[in-house]
């Protein structure tokens, strides 16, 4: 095997690829030191009947909407479709990874065993944080138990807690494809100066300035898939800059929303709860009927709600056990 300290591998199943997923490939991405030329962060992502077999129930997002959606984050280099549920160091090796990276919890296979014993036991495991206070179990209970932040947050006067480890959060979310070089503006309400949060790593030019605007609850593929459609529309010298806002239906606060939407490749600025809109060469509404004509058009948050109740007793049974109750 070529020993490339630099080429690592992450690997998941990915389900919702929600911040908490974003933020452990962004920390991947980070132990790559910048300027490594020959650096990459590759994502195995795990198939729909090994997560079956695995976990005892199917992902909530089917596997090519997790393929697409972690292969839209700005950090991954390039996706793996069908990575064995136990990472294998023959798997590495074929891709010229040195190491796996994962959270610094544990997850195990049918047998009850750890999925990454054999890499730890050869010293190519590499650990970063667990992102805290978010998981697909808990996106899953809140759909079951209709516990929605947007209807708290719509009532507070700064629904996403302007706080210093907020800010921090966002400026590392903003970094470009490096993990480390600033890339995506973030602005509180405003595109100005005075309301900056994260400065980018361009002159902003309104006639280059594509806006979308919507609340980006769950975000998910078919919100990715209309991001991309205005990149192919506006040409690779656009910048596109979304409006998050909230609303008093979402499921996902509007920090966990913003961290999502940066974390997606077509996206180069961000404006939390915005207060009107700002003077671009182009704006839409997500959801626009002219964005989704393509392949995962059909997806949206009321699918994605109608697949966890459908399973209801499933998930209820299965966050049961992990101490959560419906």
């Amino acid at each position: 095997m070529e020993d490339n300290r630099h080429r690592l591998w992450i690997d998941g199943c990915f389900d919702f690829t929600h911040h908490g997923h974003a933020g452990a490939i962004l920390q991947a991405r980070r132990l790559i030191p910048p300027g490594a030329g020959t650096g990459a962060l590759l994502c195995g992502v795990h198939n729909d009947e090994d997560i079956l077999f695995n976990k005892g129930g199917k992902p909530v997002m089917n596997e090519e909407e997790r393929y697409e959606h972690t292969l839209s984050n700005r950090w991954c280099s390039e996706i793996v479709k069908d990575a064995p549920y136990v990472t294998q160091p023959d798997v590495l090796d074929a891709y010229h990874c040195k190491y796996v990276v994962h959270g610094d919890d544990i997850t195990t296979d049918a047998n009850g065993e750890d999925c990454y014993q054999q890499m730890k036991d050869m010293g190519r495991f590499l650990v970063v944080k667990r992102t805290e206070g978010v998981s697909t179990t808990d996106i899953i209970q809140r759909i079951l138990t209709g516990d929605r932040a947007g209807a708290r947050e719509a009532a507070s006067e700064n629904s996403w807690q302007d706080t210093e480890e907020a800010e921090e959060q966002l400026k590392k979310f903003a970094a470009g494809p490096d993990g480390h070089t600033p890339w995506c503006y973030v602005f509180d309400g405003l595109i100005s100066k005075c309301r900056m949060v994260a400065e980018g790593g361009y002159a902003i030019d309104p006639a280059q300035l594509v806006y979308i605007e919507g609340d980006f609850d769950l975000f998910h593929v078919g919100h990715i898939e209309q991001l991309k459609e205005l990149r192919k529309r506006h040409g690779q010298g656009a910048r596109i800059v979304v409006g998050v806002r909230t609303s008093p239906d979402c499921y996902m606060t509007a920090m966990e929303r913003a961290l999502s939407v940066l974390s997606c490749r077509y996206v180069d600025g961000l404006v939390l709860e915005p207060e009107s809109q700002p003077c671009t060469n182009a704006a839409y509404e997500l959801d626009a009927p002219e964005l989704r004509g393509g392949v995962f058009g059909y997806l949206n948050k009321a699918v994605i709600v109608g697949r966890v109740l459908a399973e209801r007793e499933h998930y209820i049974e299965r966050n049961r056990k992990k101490g959560l109750c419906a």
